[in-house]
């Protein structure tokens, strides 16, 4: 018993770094968040099921829907005998029932979330160093899209979700680390490298949107002024010439391919994609209850592509999270994936914490679906990992904040 508080004491102090090298890490794009998610998940899983009321309190959270959709996944996988090494769905969904036991594994972590956003804040400035490094210094954005290391689209994706997560209001922040949208717009130049087009749509709405609720916090002139001043800045950007450069070749050149009809530009990952969707919703209409697994998939997709078969060969998903989910387990799975999102957000609104902590679980999920209509972020350990430890973090909050409130103290919005 002794040794056993020795050792709890010795996490008391060791864990909240964990939680603070994943918002690190995460926007650069580094594994640690990976291993960190596990560690936590880990222990998560001994404090679950230590007590059963424990384990009772955790499923009636929304990691419980994250439970009914492994559980559901893994049941169509046995039922087809896809429940061998070789099927990389039976992976992430053990990854993911496990990464659904981070919550309790934070039970050390005295304020999860402001940890979390001190050290996104900190991540998306050593993202902005190393993307201009690697682009202007070494040369490795110069030709190709900035990438991180890996995938340019997913290196996007994982430092706006920090940049996001950063803009949550904290109480007395550092002085070297400050509330404020800045961190939007310092995202906003390795988001710019990397020519992502569903994170370049997203990242500036963010943007706009959290720009109106400061100004309506500000006073009317100091409001006119700002508005006016964005409008000057906006202005200036249109006209930039990388950033002309960058709409007409990501996004001018895609209308003129598929609407104008022109055939100059090079259109061949989009072609890929409408391969993909066209023949997914085919399969899917054939099989909407419980889809086709992952194994089987693409033997579908290319048998009714025909002579376009060639396209789609060695893909391992079709680049749409809801096609993917429709494709692998049917109707039910994703409908309890989305009952995940739905869960998780109502819990988050529902609860006493500031607007600012409410907003970004809204943006955070936005930016995650609306970047999974043009790729899968479910079928990448680091995304999913990512996505786990944020869930995790605000979840803990927030019964937090609510225990707060039930012990008495004033009914308030909570900051972290």
């Amino acid at each position: 018993m002794l040794k056993m508080k020795r050792f709890l004491l010795a996490r008391r102090r060791v864990d909240q770094w964990g939680v603070s090298l994943s918002g690190v890490s995460s926007p650069l794009y580094f594994p640690f968040t990976v291993a960190i998610a596990g560690l936590f998940s880990l222990a998560g899983i001994y404090v679950a099921f230590s007590r059963m009321r424990r384990l009772s309190h955790h499923m009636r959270s929304p990691f419980g829907f994250v439970a009914a959709y492994g559980l559901w996944a893994l049941t169509l996988m046995a039922l087809r005998g896809d429940l061998h090494s070789g099927n990389r769905q039976l992976g992430f969904m053990i990854l993911l029932l496990v990464l659904s036991f981070a919550a309790p594994g934070l039970c050390l972590v005295r304020r999860p979330l402001r940890m979390l956003v001190l050290s996104a804040r900190l991540g998306v400035f050593l993202s902005l160093i190393l993307s201009l490094w690697a682009t202007y210094v070494i040369g490795l954005g110069v030709d190709n899209r900035y990438n991180g290391g890996g995938n340019a689209a997913i290196m996007a994706l994982l430092v706006t979700l920090g940049a996001i997560v950063a803009t949550v209001r904290v109480k007395d922040a550092p002085r070297f680390l400050p509330n404020g949208l800045q961190y939007l717009f310092i995202a906003a130049v390795p988001v710019f490298l990397t020519e992502t087009r569903a994170i370049l749509i997203v990242l500036p709405a963010i943007i706009i949107a959290e720009f109106l609720v400061s100004c309506w916090e500000w006073a009317p002139k100091v409001r006119r002024f700002g508005l006016a001043a964005a409008a000057v800045i906006v202005a200036c950007l249109a006209v930039a010439p990388p950033i002309q450069a960058m709409v007409m070749q990501r996004f001018v050149t895609v209308y003129d391919y598929y609407v104008q009809g022109s055939r100059e530009p090079d259109m061949i990952s989009g072609d890929i994609r409408l391969v993909m969707w066209k023949s997914a919703v085919q399969v899917i209409r054939e099989h909407l209850f419980n889809g086709v697994g992952t194994m089987r998939m693409f033997d579908y997709l290319k048998a009714i592509a025909g002579p376009q078969a060639p396209m789609i060969e060695g893909f391992h998903h079709v680049h749409n999270f809801i096609l993917q989910e429709l494709l692998a387990n049917g109707v039910i799975g994703l409908l309890l994936m989305m009952s995940i999102l739905a869960s998780f957000l109502l819990t988050i609104i529902r609860s006493p914490a500031a607007n600012s902590v409410k907003r970004v679980a809204v943006y955070f999920f936005f930016s995650v679906f609306v970047f999974g209509l043009l790729h899968d972020p479910f079928y990448h350990e680091l995304v999913m990992s990512t996505v786990f430890i944020f869930m995790a973090v605000m979840v803990t909050q927030v019964r937090r904040w609510k225990a707060r409130v039930r012990a008495g103290s004033p009914v308030a919005a909570f900051s972290p």
